[in-house]
């Protein structure tokens, strides 16, 4: 036992020392390359949004977009066979704002599997800017977020940028599943892959992805896709291909109304990490590893506590401790700089525990053939 509790305090001690770096460079990372001045003017970025059944929030974010300093861009809405309003309320904002246009899917026209992809590649055709900004119709845009965005892209020499918007849920335990994607800016060095390209190693999330266009179509762009993952795959697939891609911070910019409740948060953060990490027999033992190292973090403050309860402040119990501050300290201020609020950001275990329950419920539904159902589609 004794061992055991000597290697678990070293690896919490190397974790957090290797989160917190990371967390803090990745944070300076993510200041240098917001830095610049912002360019309100500049050549035609065209805004493409998938919309299915978005009533609820694509008035909303057309009349964000319909405000920013930035005003040379025109903004395509693709009306994904919709049963609600989001067709007639993209229209009516169309007679207000003559940079908005509204184009419907055409049903049975399957360019790919992925309902997202398969809109997104109906819709790029028509768009005719020298940018290409992805977004979410569940998005909220502040009005100098696409200046912003334009200005990192021309400043860097990008040619693709992704971030985390501030995820907004009423949900306590929604957000709780939601915020399980911060573990990326803890653990995903972003500052070492800006300058070192690694595939496997980019992340980029749907919500907010903008794409230089010549760099698009000099890689086949969304058609070269494989699987469902629409964000990581277009992001690999430019760093595969040799393009400069940068995560950076966004979050004081778009905020993004991505779930209402616990149910679909974990349904579809369980969807993002299952295509993520796609089960096949060689990733196996590295994932089930994965999950074991992840649930030991997210129990090692109670372990903290008991050891040095029970053999009080010794070589082992005070390294534990140590490895547990820093991680979750590292975790609580990428939480904070990403938008979150103080009591999810306090509340990593939980989102780490789901983190596990998510791929393991996820890879019972691959296995099964059961998949996911996303918006009244199965996705495998």
């Amino acid at each position: 036992m004794s061992t055991y509790l000597a290697i678990y305090a070293m690896l919490m001690a190397v974790i957090g020392i290797y989160a917190m770096l990371t967390t803090l460079l990745n944070l300076r990372h993510f200041r240098k390359l917001g830095n610049v001045k912002d360019h309100t003017d500049g050549p035609l970025i065209s805004i493409i949004i998938p919309a299915r059944d978005e009533e609820a929030s694509i008035g909303r974010l057309l009349d964000s977009l319909s405000k920013q300093t930035y005003r040379n861009i025109e903004i395509l809405v693709m009306n994904d066979q919709s049963s609600d309003r989001t067709r007639e309320i993209v229209l009516e904002h169309e007679k207000t704002d003559q940079r908005i246009r509204c184009y419907d899917s055409e049903a049975g026209r399957n360019l790919h599997s992925n309902g997202k992809i398969n809109a997104l590649l109906q819709l790029i055709p028509h768009a005719k800017g020298e940018y290409i900004l992805a977004t979410d119709a569940d998005t909220y845009h502040a009005s100098d977020c696409i200046a912003h965005a334009y200005s990192i892209m021309k400043e860097h020499d990008l040619d693709i940028i992704s971030g985390f918007p501030t995820e907004l849920c009423p949900s306590f335990a929604g957000t709780v599943n939601i915020s399980a994607m911060m573990l990326t800016n803890t653990l995903i060095p972003h500052f070492l892959v800006y300058h070192i390209p690694l595939p496997s190693a980019t992340f980029a999330i749907g919500q907010f992805i903008m794409m230089r266009r010549s760099a698009y179509e000099e890689t086949g762009g969304y058609s070269r896709i494989k699987g469902h993952m629409d964000d990581v795959g277009i992001a690999r697939l430019f760093v595969r291909e040799r393009k400069s891609f940068a995560f950076i911070s966004i979050s004081e910019y778009v905020a993004c109304y991505m779930y209402t409740n616990a149910h679909d948060a974990f349904a579809g953060i369980e969807r993002s990490i299952a295509g993520i990490f796609p089960p096949k027999i060689v990733s196996i033992l590295p994932i089930a590893a994965v999950i074991i190292l992840l649930l030991h973090i997210a129990f090692s403050p109670i372990a903290a506590i008991a050891e040095f309860l029970a053999l009080g402040p010794t070589r082992t119990s005070l390294t534990m401790i140590l490895g547990v501050c820093l991680f979750f300290v590292s975790w609580y201020l990428a939480c904070r700089k990403a938008g979150w609020r103080k009591l999810i950001s306090i509340s990593a275990p939980l989102s780490l525990i789901q983190i596990c329950t998510m791929y393991v419920h996820g890879l019972y539904n691959r296995l099964t053939g059961k998949g996911f159902i996303w918006k009244g589609r199965k996705i495998d």
